[in-house]
């Protein structure tokens, strides 16, 4: 009997069997799902960039005198021999502004033109001041230099103080201990100039 033809179908056989198997072991083996830790959280809110905190005080030194101080909407600004300039309260820094600069600045010692009365008197010539408001009495600590208002709060400079006074509490409160010659406020700050320097305050 001749083997030849059954050994022939052997073989093939065999290496088609041994040809299945590679073909499988070379398949890509499939990626893991990703676990449930890794899946993006819907509810999960993106990272935002948390703004720049606004100051409290802020500082200027003009380029010569400062003068035309005022506060308005929110803006502290001053004139100097540059033109208009505003305080930046977010970089502290002062920057050109376009305002005008009136040639003409005269202070409010006798803190009239408020929008209600104040009696700013002299006890003895000196060297202290009184501010009266609705019959009560303010001392002050030295002379009155200048005055303003936003509602019924009055702000008022003297030679050593500046002074913040609610008349409606009937309080007032010193809020620097140091002399100026001009004063401004609204609803945000207090701002007071001395020669070049220029400071305000967030009420």
């Amino acid at each position: 009997m001749d083997y030849a033809p059954l050994m022939k179908t052997a073989a093939t056989t065999a290496l088609l069997v041994l040809l299945t198997a590679s073909g499988c072991s070379r398949r890509a083996k499939p990626e893991p799902a990703p676990s449930p830790s890794s899946k993006p959280d819907a509810t999960t809110p993106a990272a935002s960039v948390a703004p720049v905190s606004a100051r409290n005080e802020l500082h200027a030194e003009a380029t010569g005198s400062a003068f035309g101080l005022r506060v308005d909407g929110g803006v502290v600004s001053f004139c100097d021999e540059r033109g208009g300039r505003k305080l930046d309260a977010t970089t502290g820094l002062d920057t050109a502004f376009r305002r005008a600069c009136p040639e003409d600045d005269e202070s409010n010692p006798g803190c009239g033109r408020v929008g209600f009365a104040v009696d700013v008197r002299t006890p003895g010539l000196g060297p202290d001041d009184f501010v009266d408001v609705d019959a009560h009495g303010y001392p002050m600590q030295g002379l009155v230099h200048d005055c303003a208002a936003e509602g019924k709060v009055l702000a008022i400079v003297t030679g050593s103080t500046v002074v913040l006074i609610d008349t409606t509490k009937e309080k007032a409160e010193v809020i620097a201990h140091e002399g100026a010659s001009r004063v401004s406020i609204d609803r945000t700050w207090i701002a007071w100039s001395l020669g070049s320097t220029v400071r305000a305050r967030r009420r």
